[in-house]
Formats: structure tokens, sequence, C-alpha cells
């Protein structure tokens, strides 16, 4: 049955993008590929934007949304209050998209001045306020992995909605259907060479990430081999209201004091578009995420590790989250401890020594990705 379906996003979309903005656009082009009418709001749009077969309609503006929830038959949103009131005024269906547990992501950032856990303070019991009104009048919801489902689960036991508990879809994040294709040369030739082992770090560097025991692990390389180059694409976010974090700053700066900026670590200024992402992920040699053992940790649903699969890299990784779990049992790469140098270097060296072990994870790879397509996975959606 054809729907008009808008989905409202709470992030940036454009031709540069982090995580919910490429859940959006690919999930859009994705509804649209099964036969739906489907429009998109967010929070930032660019300009250059386009798509002959969607309609990107601007910003989340209370006048758009008051005028294309009206026009349409079905709403996907990850919740705001304005937007979730105007849902339930024109008596749409709602369905909510909890894929990203921001509240874990803002707990682990540190308020220090009275402003700030101010700020902290006011921003919780807005989410707590927003989380009831999704609950209350949600009519089915999206998680991106079992975890999630569990937190919603409690969620809605604890506020008295056990008659939604079976409304509740795993919808991970997925992958393009066409397979990347490299357009130009980006890193190699240059000062990484054709025959070093290039290590992609995908993605931001936010503050519940842990590039500190690579740098930590790289030097304990250096001192063997010079061989071993790791690239970020980018370390300013897309979204014009995401300030850089101060784990930027000190990043780079123990990167430059340990003698590895420019020489083991390269750095891009910018925020590597999503069109041309395939360009540096095919020249690396294995993609790799690293986090600290905390609760955002627990909930995550990484993005970044869904580029590594589409571009048929091994992954190395951290423990404990979701992901960690999927690349043991499924064979993917290699896992170590969190915050564990020691460990984390000898991954690296076998990584990068052992060809059979690679080319048996990248087989792997290959094959996993498959079950991560976007026209697979909405599938499952009840629209």
């Amino acid at each position: 049955m054809k729907r008009k379906i808008l989905i409202v996003c709470n992030d940036h979309i454009g031709k540069t993008m982090a995580g919910p903005g490429i859940r959006a656009w690919e999930l859009a082009h994705a509804l649209e590929r099964h036969g739906h009418e489907v429009a998109v709001l967010a929070r930032h749009l660019s300009r250059d934007i386009s798509s002959s077969k969607i309609k990107f309609l601007g910003t989340t503006s209370f006048l758009n949304l008051y005028v294309w929830i009206r026009r349409s038959d079905f709403v996907i949103q990850p919740g705001r209050p304005i937007s979730i009131l105007l849902s339930v005024l024109f008596r749409k269906k709602i369905l909510f998209d909890q894929y990203d547990p921001v509240i874990f992501e803002f707990l682990e950032k540190k308020a220090g001045s009275f402003y700030e856990r101010l700020r902290k303070r006011a921003f919780l019991l807005l989410w707590s306020i927003r989380q009831r009104m999704i609950l209350r009048f949600g009519e089915s919801f999206l998680v991106a992995n079992e975890k999630q489902k569990d937190l919603l689960i409690g969620q809605m036991t604890m506020l008295g909605h056990m008659n939604k508990l079976s409304s509740i879809t795993i919808l991970p994040f997925g992958l393009q259907d066409a397979k990347p294709v490299k357009g130009r040369s980006v890193l190699r030739g240059t000062k990484i060479a054709d025959s070093d082992f290039l290590i992609v770090w995908r993605g931001g560097i936010w503050g519940w990430f842990d590039p500190f025991t690579l740098l930590r692990a790289l030097v304990k390389l250096k001192a063997k081999r010079s061989d071993i180059k790791v690239y970020f694409p980018g370390v300013h976010p897309p979204n014009p209201d995401s300030r850089r974090m101060a784990v930027v700053d000190r990043f780079l700066e123990e990167a430059r004091s340990l003698g590895l900026l420019d020489s083991s670590v390269f750095v891009s200024s910018g925020w590597t578009s999503y069109e041309q992402r395939a360009d540096y992920l095919l020249e690396a040699d294995a993609g790799i995420s690293l986090h600290y053992d905390s609760i955002e940790t627990r909930f995550a649903f990484r993005t970044r590790m869904l580029d590594y699969l589409w571009a048929g890299l091994p992954v190395i990784a951290s423990q404990w989250d979701s992901w960690a779990d999927i690349i043991e049992q499924q064979g993917l790469g290699i896992t170590v401890p969190c915050e564990d140098a020691d460990a984390l270097a000898q991954a690296i060296m076998r990584m990068a020594d052992d060809d059979i072990m690679t080319s048996s994870f990248r087989e792997r790879v290959a094959s996993t990705a498959g079950e991560y397509q976007w026209d697979r996975l909405v599938e499952r959606l009840r629209l």
C-alpha cells in the first residue's frame, strides 16, 4: 500500500552528514524504492541537496512541520515535542526512531561551569518529558539492536505501556545496495606509501571515543616499524549546531607532542563528503573504532561500522559494545579490551602481517554486508 511518509530528521542533511542525517537520507530512498511517496524535513538542510525522487522540503520550522505533517499519512521522527504534538493533533500514525539514545551521549559530556551544569539539568528534564510523550503517543518504535530494545522495554514497563512491548522493531543502520566505486586517489602516493598498512577512523572524535589508546599503540609500533598509518577523514561536525569537542584539540595536541601527527597520524581538517567517502575507504586496509567502557558504549550502535562493511574492510574495535559481539561471532576482525594499548598494538601488527587471516576477515565482511542492505531492512517496517 502506497503511503505519504514524512521523515523528520533532527540533524544536518547535505553533502557532508553524520549518522542521523545519513540514516534519514538512506531510509527515505529505500522507502521510495518500495513504492512510497517520501518527503524529508531536517534541522539543517543544505541548499545544494537534491533528489529526483525524494522531496527535501526544508528545515523543521513550526510552519514546515504544520504544513507537511498535515499532508502526510505517516510520520517517522526521533521525537521533538512540537512535531509530536502536531502529529497527534492531525491524528497521524507515528513511528519513533530511537536508534540514537542521545541521553547517554549527553551524560558523557563533562559539565564544569555553573551554566553547563544548569544546561545539563535542563536537558535531562526535557529529555524525560520528551520520552514520556514518545511512549504515550507512539504507535510503533525503531531501535538499532537488542540492547536498545531492552532499554525501551524497560522504559515502557516502568511507565505503564506494556501494551506496546510488541510494537518495537529492530532496524539497524543499513548499507547502500550499490558497491563503493573509487573515483580518485586521495591518500596513497604522498606521505602514505602504497606499501603502508593504512587504517581509517571513519566518523568524528567525540568524548566517548578513545583515540588516545590508539596514539599510545602507535608509539609502540613506531619504535619497530614505520609503515603503520592512520587517517581521520573529519573532525569538524557537519551540523552547524555541533561545536567541535575539546577532545579533538586534546587529541591533536597529544598526537603532535608524540611526533605522530603528519607522520603516522593524518587528519582532515574538514568532513569528508558522503559521496566521496568511498575514495578514502577503498584505499584503506582496515577500519578502527575505539571507545571507553561506558553506559554510552553499552547502548550505542556505531554507524561507522557500516561503512567498513560497505568497503569490505576488516575491523579493529574495542570490546563491550554490540558491534564487538558481531565482530567476534562472525569473524569480521579483532576486538581488544578498552584502553589496552599493548593489546591494540598487537592486533594492528597481526592485521598488518597475517595476510591469510586478513583475507579471511574480508571474506566474512563481504558475506555479512549483505544482511544490512537498506532495501532488505525496510521490509521490517510496519507501515
